[in-house]
């Protein structure tokens, strides 16, 4: 039979669980809105997912004091399958965030790449407060071209 603090621990770890559910929902959503190229919403998906890292957050540190009692307690029957599904979840949840990184950042890039190409006739240099040389920016252009 589990002692309190495993069962305290099973406890967090379903709590735990239940937040990444909710946050794996949450990316299916953005994948969803960046495939299809529908970015009505998306920035609420962001928030939300936001909103449930902070919470997930607190609750690992709950997690952290609770654990820190036994070196051995996630081994445990009773603990060790929540905590693998707890595992297993996050990972997934990584996996997610780190495609979408690597989506944002590639947009990113190209975009730059574009509009350093289409406005160069700005060849002024601007220089920061602290004297390094910055990129010189459009105040603004209009495309009249829709995709």
């Amino acid at each position: 039979m589990a002692d309190d603090k495993e069962m305290e621990l099973i406890s967090v770890l379903n709590e735990q669980e239940r937040i990444l559910d909710s946050m794996l929902d949450e990316q299916s959503r953005i994948h969803e809105c960046v495939v299809k190229r529908s970015w009505e919403g998306l920035e609420q998906y962001v928030m939300t997912i936001n909103e449930l890292g902070g919470e997930f957050s607190r609750v690992d540190n709950f997690r952290d004091r609770i654990a820190s009692v036994s070196d051995d307690i996630y081994f445990k029957p009773e603990v060790k399958d929540v905590f693998l599904r707890v595992k297993n979840k996050l990972s997934k949840s990584k996996i997610e965030n780190d495609a979408l990184a690597k989506y944002v950042n590639a947009t990113k890039a190209f975009i730059s790449e574009v509009m350093d190409n289409c406005i160069s006739q700005q060849r002024n240099d601007i220089y920061s407060s602290n004297g390094t040389m910055r990129k010189n920016y459009a105040q603004s252009i209009v495309i009249n071209r829709s995709v």
